[in-house]
């Protein structure tokens, strides 16, 4: 099988597409969209693509809006060495006691 670099950058692209299916961190998954985008934009060019090039371009700047913007969510409860997701769980679990700290 001789594949071209275009084919490689596909194929590359969607195992990225296919891998932030695994992710339960959402900073992960952002990340590796990013990655997927950039991936298809380049392959959309070699192989010239418009509507996948248009697709990921207009993706590409969404992902690290919501990536930026989850950072900046969690960043507030990095001291608690957790992310934000597992600290409000634990807080729901404790609501009974006065002592956890549960500061959003």
């Amino acid at each position: 099988m001789n594949l071209s670099l275009t084919d490689l950058l596909g194929y590359a692209a969607a195992g990225l597409v296919l891998a932030t299916f695994s992710f339960r961190s959402i900073t992960a998954l952002r990340s590796v969209a990013i990655a997927s985008n950039l991936m298809f934009i380049a392959y959309a060019a070699f192989a010239q693509l418009a509507p996948v090039l248009i697709l990921h371009a207009l993706l590409l700047p969404l992902n690290m809006l919501r990536l930026y913007e989850a950072r900046a969510e969690a960043a507030p409860h990095a001291r608690h060495g957790m992310p934000a997701a597992n600290r409000a769980a634990r807080c729901r679990r404790r609501r009974a006691r006065p002592e956890a700290d549960c500061t959003p």
